[in-house]
């Protein structure tokens, strides 16, 4: 059954709606960090795919079928054989945690919290993982450079081919605006502040070594993505 949220996006809560499709193995995952651009990820794919990700709608509010099934998997106990991993440069990533949380960005204990969090997230599913037998890969920042190979792979993974135009049309329709409106159940998913990116550049400069160093830490093999 799917429940509105605040005159928003809606959100699945019938378990059994959940459990069906959970119950099938080679259901697909969508796994991400948060903080990684997964609501703009999920809203493009929503309106692409007509229909959306389990378990929130933004647009197909009476659906009955979806994509896939999206979670963040802090606790890193999820095991899928099915699996698209959206992440991004865990600079911003960190930075953007931070803010979302009302944290201060210099706090390094907070820092290393994060930094550490999201370094043993991405080497499970960048390098340790060996459950999955169909996994795909995205950055965030592969969309914001090239929308169209980037998620040419999610419809590889879907096994439907790319309709550029289309693709196209959705882009220019889910502005940081657009996704404020869906997102009204969570206000700090996007924050169109004038600051927000003066501030984001001066962390940058002040912790960027910082936050790569601890998560190659966490696993050396992410050191060649992320020097």
């Amino acid at each position: 059954m799917l429940k509105r949220f605040k005159k928003d996006s809606l959100v699945v809560d019938d378990p059994r709606t959940v459990k069906a499709f959970l119950s099938n193995p080679d259901f697909p995952f969508l796994v991400s960090f948060p903080r990684t651009g997964s609501h703009w990820l999920r809203m493009l794919m929503e309106l692409y795919f007509m229909k959306p990700a389990l378990v929130r709608a933004f647009y197909f509010q009476d659906a009955v079928d979806f994509t896939c099934y999206h979670t963040h998997d802090m606790n890193l106990d999820v095991e899928r054989r099915n699996v698209i991993y959206l992440y991004r440069d865990p600079v911003h990533t960190i930075y953007s945690q931070l803010r979302y949380y009302r944290e201060n960005v210099d706090d390094i204990d907070r820092i290393k919290y994060w930094s550490m969090l999201y370094g043993n997230h991405l080497s499970k599913w960048l390098v340790r993982e060996n459950i999955t037998q169909k996994k795909t890969i995205i950055t965030y920042e592969g969309l914001k450079l090239d929308v169209y190979e980037e998620f040419g792979k999610v419809c590889r993974h879907f096994g439907i081919a790319l309709d550029a135009d289309r693709l196209a049309t959705l882009v220019k329709r889910i502005s940081k605006d657009e996704l404020k409106k869906v997102t009204r159940h969570d206000q700090q998913v996007v924050d169109l502040s004038a600051t927000y990116e003066i501030d984001r550049q001066k962390f940058e400069q002040k912790h960027d070594r910082l936050v790569r160093d601890l998560v190659i830490e966490c696993d050396h093999h992410l050191g060649t993505l992320f020097t």
